[in-house]
């Protein structure tokens, strides 16, 4: 089966090394025509390809090591889907539009989904090791990357909506759910990234507009979400157990940081209008509010705002 860890021309990159193989040959079987048309497959132990018809568009499935495995894919107006199953798995892959490129890979008893529309739109969805992926984009250009790279299973899930950007992500074992979303970026510079990166845990991310970015990290069972909108930057970090880090910011320039490093802390920075609140729970809070807004932090090494 080939893998796709990272892949597609403007998701986040994390480190993790891009599938240019796969996106390569997506392209090149979607870019060669010019019309419409629907192409669709279903295997459970066979590999089979629909099309590519008159207009390029083109379907394909491959099932490996026997069913019971499930492998669907469809693909319309010039549009490439691509699923693999393998070992027990569930893959569907759907892409739709001048461009749309979705790709679903599940190996050992794993579900992965992916689901592209608009043109130009793009999804990456690989699961292993009985996690659950699902990647979805919607919009001229919205990308959408969901993995499980290492064993341990987990969740991670990602919409990109609006020429947005949005990355989940659990590169490391024992498993956890991780959650990106990002919208409304119609200059395709907005982006939400949630990683995952060992010993569980939960990272959600947020954004909505252009030159928004949202990063949530969590690992060891920490809870990181942070929500970025017009124009800022948000970063929220959890690496205990039992920690919260919560950060929002809105507006260009922003900077909302939450970090929590000790078993139970709870850390929360709020930052309006371009303003800048820093809490963790090793350094005394920052705040400095900015254009009449906001900056807060809550944090066990003190308050501010």
């Amino acid at each position: 089966m080939t893998h796709c860890p990272n892949c597609g021309a403007r998701i986040v990159q994390t480190g993790a090394a891009i599938a240019a193989v796969v996106l390569a040959l997506m392209v090149a079987r979607t870019e060669a025509f010019a019309a419409s048309g629907k192409e669709s497959c279903s295997t459970t132990d066979t590999d089979v390809t629909s099309g590519p018809n008159s207009d390029g568009t083109e379907a394909e499935c491959d099932a490996e090591i026997g069913p019971p495995n499930i492998a669907k894919a469809h693909a319309s107006d010039q549009g490439f889907a691509w699923s693999e199953a393998e070992d027990t798995s569930n893959a569907r892959s759907s892409a739709s539009g001048v461009g749309a490129r979705a790709y679903a890979g599940a190996d050992d008893n794993s579900k992965a989904t992916a689901t592209s529309s608009g043109d130009n739109a793009e999804t990456i969805s690989d699961a292993e090791d009985g996690a659950i992926t699902k990647a979805t984009a919607s919009g001229e250009q919205s990308a959408a990357l969901s993995y499980v790279e290492i064993t341990g299973g987990g969740k991670a899930t990602s919409t990109a909506t609006g020429g947005a950007q949005a990355e989940a992500e659990i590169p490391s074992g024992g498993g956890g759910d991780a959650v990106a979303t990002a919208r409304d970026s119609p200059h395709y510079s907005g982006s939400a990234l949630s990683e995952v990166e060992g010993g569980g845990g939960k990272a959600t991310s947020v954004s909505s507009g252009d030159v928004s970015f949202a990063v949530a990290d969590a690992e060891n069972g920490g809870a990181a979400k942070a929500t970025a909108s017009e124009g800022a930057y948000v970063p929220a970090t959890a690496l205990a157990a039992g920690c919260k880090a919560t950060a929002t910011g809105s507006g260009a320039g922003g900077d909302a940081d939450a970090s929590c490093n000790k078993a139970g802390s709870v850390v929360t920075a709020t930052a309006t209008k371009g303003s800048i609140a820093e809490g963790s729970d090793t350094a005394a809070p920052v705040c400095m509010p900015k254009n009449g807004g906001i900056a807060k932090v809550k944090s066990p090494m003190g308050t501010c705002g």
